[in-house]
């Protein structure tokens, strides 16, 4: 289990970080616990016991220097990554001699963390969920696992997964271009199937476990066909 440390010296901002990476973190399906720290020498003292792999800071936090604490932090554990979350843009320059995954200013939004936490948790994050924005504004995390196939709808696209169907604003390239190629296919001009879910292949669909039905290209029907069989045979 990875541990992530969340500390900032003012109480509100504190929550609503920690509560946005407690979401991030089950919406990712990582398997971390999360620690929140009101003062440098709290987590300074807490770090001495426990492995963080993930420190999310202020650049100071009540007087204390956050950029200082990331230095003698990873003297201890040289596996420790860094995501400075404040509101003070001129330090950006002095963070960056820790090198940290980020540099995020407040208020800090579930999109602004996702890509840093994607950078630290590379096989976890990446592999196990896609990150879109929502018809609202705000953001939709697609667990990769349960999802069945993408269909284009509107003006944005209709994430089915086995439990609910979700709705995300951008293209099914860009969708396509984050999937690993030995599940997912893009049978049509508007649908991307994952083929773990797909019960059998007919003229012109895939019969999808569920009951449902992805459309077959007319013109792509012997590709995905010997698409479809290579994939039972592996």
């Amino acid at each position: 289990m990875y541990r992530i440390a969340v500390c900032d010296s003012n109480v509100a901002d504190g929550q609503e970080l920690f509560n946005k990476v407690q979401q991030l973190v089950q919406e990712m399906k990582l398997d971390a616990a999360v620690d929140s720290f009101r003062s440098a020498r709290a987590l300074y003292d807490a770090a001495k016991n426990r492995a963080y792999k993930l420190v999310l800071l202020e650049t100071e936090i009540g007087g204390a220097s956050g950029i200082d604490l990331a230095k003698r932090l990873r003297l201890q554990n040289r596996e420790m990554s860094f995501i400075f979350v404040t509101s003070h843009e001129e330090h950006a320059l002095a963070a960056y001699s820790v090198f940290p995954a980020g540099y995020i200013l407040k208020r800090v939004t579930r999109a602004a963390l996702y890509e840093p936490f994607a950078h630290v948790f590379e096989r976890e994050s990446v592999s196990n969920s896609l990150l879109f924005r929502s018809s609202d504004g705000g953001e939709v995390i697609i667990p990769v696992d349960e999802l069945m196939y993408i269909e284009v709808y509107g003006n944005g696209l209709d994430f089915h997964c086995k439990e609910q169907t979700l709705h995300g604003v951008g293209s099914l390239a860009s969708a396509e271009a984050m999937l690993p190629r030995r599940n997912f296919f893009r049978s049509h001009r508007n649908f991307i199937v994952n083929l773990q879910y797909v019960q059998r292949l007919e003229r012109y669909y895939f019969g999808m476990r569920n009951g449902d039905t992805v459309a077959v290209a007319k013109n792509r029907y012997t590709e995905v066909r010997a698409v479809f069989e290579e994939f039972l045979r592996s």
